[in-house]
């Protein structure tokens, strides 16, 4: 999976599209842990007069950028939380990819009239 080489479904033996579909299916991440959205590092101004950020550089903040239902949000992320949200947004990534190339391999099964 992950692989950035284009495959030609056109030219693989539908055993070999089963073979990939199998191979896809039990690579899939976890479902129970996949976020949409973007990883977002700013420097915010507390507002306190005599905190060290009134004069320099602000306190560092990460947030969470995401588009749900035509509404962009963006939430804080606590330290704690940074590598769960983080793993959440890669299981995101690569699942969507194996998806769309799931789909094209029913595409072309169907195509070839397979029905699995």
């Amino acid at each position: 999976m992950n692989n950035n080489d284009k495959i030609d479904l056109k030219k693989m033996a539908t055993q070999e599209l089963e073979e990939r579909k199998a191979l896809i299916l039990s690579h899939l991440p976890p479902t129970g842990h996949i976020i949409h959205g973007s990883l977002v590092t700013s420097f915010m101004k507390c507002g306190k007069p005599n905190c060290r950020c009134a004069k320099g550089e602000g306190h560092k903040t990460l947030r969470l950028s995401s588009f749900y239902h035509g509404r962009k949000s963006v939430d804080h992320v606590p330290a704690s939380y940074e590598q769960w949200m983080r793993e959440g947004i890669e299981n995101y990534k690569t699942a969507e990819e194996m998806l769309l190339e799931l789909a094209e391999i029913y595409l072309a099964l169907f195509k070839r009239r397979g029905k699995k």
